[in-house]
């Protein structure tokens, strides 16, 4: 392998070119510091490489040029384009212009370059491919072939059990978007499918700073489709990053929780999926609810069978656990349940199972605060009462209760 790292940064040439030595010993990294070289002309070798690692900050120019330039040749290798964190527009306007893959500087680890580069190399450089490449090399391919009207898909990011998570943009702009694609085997349940369907119809109806927007949905070659706003400030698995918040910013999130379940009752829907995943963060910060991909209006017809249990363990309501049916509280006491995370920096109850964790909920006392944390022990029993009839009965309950007692307004 070849690989050429253009950056005007020489710790970060070096960090890349030690991650990609450890991965293949024999490859070959050349440095380009455009500081001292101007961008390179037609009788630069570039197809010799079969990697070009490009910064969108080369000092003395402007990797977006670079990069435009370096696709006009036929002899263009594939192109990882770094960016800055919180910076999607640039990414945009990189994968728009021709990039293969984009990774955000500050968050780019070992495994995700290696990652990064075996995607891109593995019809030339890697003769086998791991599954889980193959998966991701799948997604990619799946994202190609999606037709959304106005939306372009740029590339993958994510994926989860039910979808895979794309960054994408409008074709008349370069705001950053994302398009939820469902998988094959949830789209193939009738279902699932016109759950899905009909849930986000309902999502579109709610107006409301703390649900993520959602700019449409629909069906393009048999798969169904979500185009809602992209997070800069990634989820709170990522603000938590497996630690304790400060009370103060604990409580703030989870008044601004308060406030998106109070938008989402008011329209008679359950999310029935709150998690760290599900609460995502803008660049100003703000909270907003995403995924309610198993969500239910509480008057519709519940396309559920009878007992069938839909959530994450870690998160459930005991009556979400024994599959009765579901009312506004089931979602307070996921939210308290996330409140518990926020404060203590641990999940409420562990198991060698997802069973041994659903029938915590069901039996097992919530374990008490820390004691300098004792003054939200009475909001947190509230919050968890395995009888629901004990628990608020609603959002405005416990945003009147955190006003009064913790004098958060």
């Amino acid at each position: 392998m070849r690989v050429l790292i253009i950056d005007d940064d020489e710790d970060l040439r070096n960090l890349l070119a030690h991650y990609i030595a450890q991965a293949w010993p024999q490859a070959q990294i050349d440095p380009y510091d455009p500081l001292t070289r101007d961008m390179p002309d037609e009788s630069f070798p570039l197809g010799s490489y079969d990697v070009v690692i490009l910064d969108y900050m080369l000092g003395r120019g402007d990797g977006l040029e670079w990069l435009q330039a370096f696709k006009a040749r036929s002899d263009c290798p594939p192109v990882l384009f770094l960016t800055g964190a919180g910076n999607e527009i640039i990414a945009v306007r990189a994968m728009k212009a021709g990039a293969d893959d984009y990774q955000r500087k500050q968050e780019l680890t070992r495994e995700k370059l290696v990652t990064s580069m075996r995607e891109l190399t593995q019809s030339k450089i890697e003769k086998t491919v791991s599954p889980e490449v193959a998966a991701r090399m799948e997604g990619h391919n799946l994202g190609a072939r999606v037709r959304i009207p106005g939306i372009r898909v740029l590339r993958l990011i994510g994926e989860g059990g039910m979808s895979r998570v794309y960054l994408a943009s409008r074709e008349r702009d370069d705001e950053p978007l994302v398009v939820k694609i469902l998988r094959t085997e949830i789209t193939g349940d009738r279902n699932a499918l016109a759950r899905f369907m009909e849930e986000y119809s309902l999502v579109e109806r709610i107006n409301s700073r703390n649900v993520a927007r959602i700019y449409g949905h629909g069906v393009s070659e048999e798969h169904a489709y979500l185009v809602m706003e992209f997070f800069d400030g990634g989820d709170l698995n990522k603000r938590l990053g497996g630690k304790p918040l400060p009370p103060r910013d604990a409580l703030h999130i989870f008044r601004e929780l308060m406030f998106a379940l109070g938008d989402i009752h008011e329209q008679g829907i359950l999310h029935r999926d709150l998690k760290p995943q599900n609460l995502m963060f803008r660049a100003d910060g703000s909270l907003a609810i995403v995924d309610f991909g198993i969500a239910k209006h509480i008057n519709s017809i519940d396309r559920t069978s009878h007992g069938e249990i839909l959530g994450t363990p870690r998160y459930m309501s005991p009556e979400q656990v024994q599959g009765r049916a579901l009312d506004l509280r089931t979602d307070i006491y996921s939210a308290g349940v996330l409140l518990y995370q926020m404060l203590a920096g641990r999940h409420l109850f562990d198991g060698e199972t997802a069973v041994d964790v659903a029938l915590h909920h069901i039996n097992t006392p919530p374990p008490a605060l820390p004691d300098q944390l004792a003054q939200y022990q009475r909001l947190l029993d509230k919050l968890l009462e395995k009888d629901r009839d004990a628990r608020f009965r609603n959002a405005d309950e416990v945003i009147g209760f955190l006003t009064r007692k913790y004098q958060q307004d």
